[in-house]
């Protein structure tokens, strides 16, 4: 009888950690929108400790140099947490986390990597990427 009961406690609690490792956050907006209430915590930290925070995986980034005279400046970038496999299916990547650089950085490097790497969305080498850039504020695109 013991055994029935431990066995059956396993197994809620397999069922229980398995499940919230596949949902994650059930919000993403409500989610992504207290990053943005606490981005003190962020701002002037580099990239990586706000990685290493999310409680959802980035999916997707784009890079975006919004310096007209300078187009190979990023001086931001948008994450989006799910992959979308078509331009069509575009919209489903909102809501998106956009981060500005305290510093901007290569853009064409990060065009590159958005090129070589857009069939597989975000990974180890994007990450790295980006992990030392200093944050100088946080927001949600829309």
């Amino acid at each position: 009888m013991k055994s029935i009961i431990i066995l059956a406690l396993a197994l809620t609690f397999t069922t229980r950690s398995s499940l919230k490792a596949q949902t994650g956050v059930p919000d993403t907006l409500a989610y992504l929108q207290t990053i943005v209430q606490n981005k003190a915590q962020y701002i002037g930290q580099p990239f990586s400790k706000l990685m290493d925070s999310l409680h959802i995986q980035i999916k997707l980034f784009f890079p975006v140099a919004e310096l007209p005279y300078d187009r190979f400046k990023e001086t931001s970038t948008s994450f989006s947490f799910f992959f979308t496999a078509t331009v069509d299916d575009l919209y489903l990547s909102y809501p998106m986390l956009e981060v500005i650089w305290q510093t901007p950085g290569d853009a064409a490097q990060s065009r590159l990597l958005r090129k070589q790497y857009r069939s597989m969305g975000w990974n180890t080498v994007i990450a790295n990427h980006y992990s030392a850039r200093v944050i100088a504020d946080i927001y949600i695109s829309d």
